[in-house]
């Protein structure tokens, strides 16, 4: 009999949320420093990101809670917008630094006066 292994990104939607969100100006985060995280190689990582290679369900479970909590949040409200329910802003914010905060508060201002 065969042994089935699960992959998470099967269908390639959560990698490619994923790496939507890495994409983020406030996400940049590189390879190494996720890799320093979770202690997976670079090069699994890598291959990971760029669709060579995909991660088994616990992996890629372990990898989105090794990110910050931020990013988990943007993840999952990609992942299930029929599903949005309230973001903490004060966590979001509290976890920007200032020139985050800077465009933040710059994409309020802007939206403000489109509204107007």
């Amino acid at each position: 009999m065969m042994k089935m292994m699960h992959s998470v990104t099967k269908h390639h939607k959560h990698r490619e949320i994923f790496n939507w969100v890495r994409e983020r100006d406030n996400f940049r985060h590189t390879n190494k420093q996720i890799s320093d995280w979770t202690y997976f190689d670079e090069s699994k990582l890598s291959r990971f990101f760029t669709g060579k290679r995909d991660l088994k369900a616990g992996d890629f479970f372990y990898l989105l809670e090794s990110m910050p909590e931020s990013f988990q949040e943007l993840f999952w409200t990609r992942y299930h917008p029929s599903k949005l329910e309230l973001i903490d802003l004060e966590r979001i914010i509290e976890d920007m630094n200032l020139a985050e905060l800077g465009k933040f508060l710059k994409l309020i201002g802007e939206e403000i006066s489109r509204r107007s």
